[in-house]
């Protein structure tokens, strides 16, 4: 929320962009909306509300009844400060006649038009009113704030400046409650797309909706500092965006920033979407390009951390909804939680919880881009609480090497000394421009009559995305989607690169992350590390000679060993192998083994062999391991 003056429609390079919704700001002297001019001349910060003019106007008021006085009036030869009235009779006691009583309620505001969501649900009101300031603002207010005695919507107002008489508090619920105009607005209770009709979309933040004027963001805390804008997009691309080129993992992670508008209308998500995690040492430019994608959006209030519960990152996951989640330092997050904190933020909805009442609450839903940072891969900080990674939270956090390049993050310095010099000129050109790149890319896309998912498809068949599996697929396509968007914010002239430049820094991107995961499906290359290591660990203590019988001294056995042709064969018993497999069951076990060429020998049409082993015939796997960890 800002004081800077704000434009509704006809400014040059707005496409379309109504800037009134959700809580605005008008300059003083300014007249927004049809409001009288010369109310914000009255009232200044250093004169708030406290000089009447010479002659006021003396309005027809009705009684008994609201009113609300933009400024300064007269009744009854008594000038009255502007505000909300309560225009009523006095009831005396006896035969006197009544006299008229004027009550003030609050500051001057109004209720605009009535909103509600899509489905007829979250009733509210979109109130305008002036701030001390003299700046006209509007909040969609919703009306479940006024159950109780209301405190919390006049809590809100207080916050924004509102001001209203403590000894009637209950006048101004009175009066919005008869508050019925005409005017019906789509009440946005999350940010992002929503239909206002069939073939027409609109993109709703809290401070602007973007293709529509027939919607407005309503909240219960009409604060936003996540979006916050500052300086110019022109300052932005010639000192932002422009220093990313020629540098993949920069220009990766702004691409990120830039595709979380596209996860609907190019991949026709519903909900969900992917996330990018920047790997590698630490000051190596990796939070640089974190903040960097970050300025797409908001301010430094929009990078955020991974020090938080999992509800917490839920709730802002859907207050960002279809833009981006950017969260540096991974380490920060309980290794016990972050695998389910991926899987929720990927899948974009929150959990099921009841009502005091009994009932469910409406889950939270979300579509954003996760773009994360540390000096730990996913894996390597699961394992530190003992969890180990499943395929889909690889797939759905994509481990990217980041600090490897030639300096930390960076390849080209832009004739910076080092790359420490560079990240520090970007981290405060981003805090002098942001805010302006995400809303002008999306302002874009709405004009685009393009057919925005067969170009999404075009972009994945790039040979450059080419993939082995259904991993590696699911991975191509979240690093196609983060370079097409970035070409599309160059076509729309916002980042000043060279054309090819997001495509070519994506596609480099994703054969590192192939390189990085390694080839096979990752329970494959979970289990054989398994095996690996449990042999490792335990071959001396739980395994011995099959020729030389039972030894008793091995405790727990697992199975026995067998030196052939150079290389020792491990028998393995079920239940060792069981064991050795990391905690998948015993048939995945065997697949994975089987796939590799680590099973030696075996029976027609089995996995094991029998074995004279101890004295008896038992039915035992033969396994080899590689030395290279490769096929045997």
């Amino acid at each position: 929320m800002t004081d800077a003056p704000i434009h509704s429609r006809g400014t040059e390079g707005t496409r379309g962009t109504s800037l009134i919704c959700g809580v605005f700001s008008g300059s003083p002297g300014e007249d927004t909306r049809g409001n009288p001019g010369n109310l914000a001349a009255l009232i200044q910060p250093s004169d708030p509300l406290e000089t009447p003019p010479d002659d006021p106007p003396e309005p027809e008021v009705p009684r008994p009844g609201y009113a609300t006085h933009d400024d300064w009036f007269r009744l009854h030869g008594e000038t009255h400060r502007p505000g909300l009235y309560w225009h009523g009779w006095s009831n005396p006691k006896g035969d006197a006649e009544p006299e008229p009583v004027d009550t003030w309620i609050a500051t001057p505001i109004h209720a605009e038009a009535i909103t509600a969501d899509e489905h007829g649900g979250s009733y509210g009101l979109l109130l305008r009113f002036v701030n001390p300031r003299g700046q006209w603002r509007e909040w969609a207010a919703p009306l479940r704030l006024l159950k109780g005695n209301g405190e919390e919507l006049r809590g809100e107002l207080l916050d924004l400046g509102v001001r209203f008489n403590p000894k009637q508090p209950r006048m101004l619920s009175a009066w919005l409650m008869e508050q019925y105009p005409r005017t019906r607005i789509l009440a946005a209770t999350r940010t992002g797309w929503h239909r206002v009709g069939p073939d027409r979309r609109a993109f709703v933040m809290p401070n602007q909706t973007i293709g529509s004027d027939d919607v407005r963001f309503q909240s219960e805390h009409p604060a936003h500092d996540a979006f916050e804008s500052r300086g110019t997009l022109d300052g932005w691309r010639d000192s932002v965006a422009k220093a990313c080129a020629g540098n993949p993992v920069m220009v990766l992670a702004l691409s990120v920033a830039f595709a979380g508008p596209l996860i609907q209308t190019a991949r026709l998500q519903d909900a969900g979407g992917a996330g990018v995690h920047l790997v590698g040492d630490s000051s190596k430019g990796k939070t640089t390009a974190l903040q960097a994608a970050a300025s797409v959006w908001g301010g430094p209030g929009f990078l955020r951390t991974w020090r938080a519960t999992a509800n917490g990152l839920e709730a802002s996951a859907a207050g960002i909804n279809d833009t981006a989640l950017i969260l540096d330092e991974i380490s920060e997050c309980d290794p016990r939680e972050i695998g389910a904190v991926v899987y929720a933020l990927a899948n974009g909805q929150g959990k099921q919880r009841a009502r005091r009442t009994g009932g469910a609450r409406e889950s939270a839903r979300w579509r954003v881009m996760l773009l994360s940072s540390g000096e730990r891969t996913l894996a390597a900080h699961m394992g530190e609480g003992g969890r180990r990674p499943k395929a889909g939270q690889e797939a759905r956090l994509l481990d990217v090497p980041a600090t490897t390049r030639r300096f930390g993050a960076f390849d080209d310095l832009h004739h910076h000394p080092d790359g420490r010099s560079l990240a520090d000129a970007l981290k405060q050109a981003s805090g002098a421009h942001h805010g302006h790149a995400g809303p002008a890319f999306v302002s874009a896309l709405v004009d685009d009559s393009r057919d925005l998912p067969a170009l999404y498809h075009k972009t994945c068949e790039l040979p450059a995305f080419a993939s082995g599996d259904g991993l590696e697929g699911r991975a191509a396509g979240v690093f196609a989607l983060a370079g097409m968007a970035g070409e599309l914010a160059t076509e729309y002239g916002l980042t000043g690169w060279p054309e090819g430049e997001a495509v070519d820094a994506a596609a480099e991107l994703y054969q590192r992350w192939r390189e990085h995961r390694g080839t096979g499906p990752t329970e494959d290359r979970q289990i054989l590390e398994a095996v690996r290591g449990f042999v490792e660990r335990h071959g001396d203590a739980r395994f011995s000679d099959v020729t030389e019988g039972a030894d008793p001294r091995v405790r727990d056995r697992a199975g026995y060993w067998r030196d052939t042709a150079g290389a020792r064969l491990w028998l393995f018993n079920a239940e060792g192998l069981r064991e050795a497999g990391g905690g998948f069951d015993l048939r995945r076990v065997l697949d994975a083994l089987d796939g590799a060429g680590w099973i030696a020998e075996r029976d027609q049409g089995k996995r094991s062999r029998k074995t004279h082993a101890a004295g008896t015939k038992q039915n035992l796997y033969a396994v080899r391991i590689p030395d290279d960890g490769g096929e045997a």
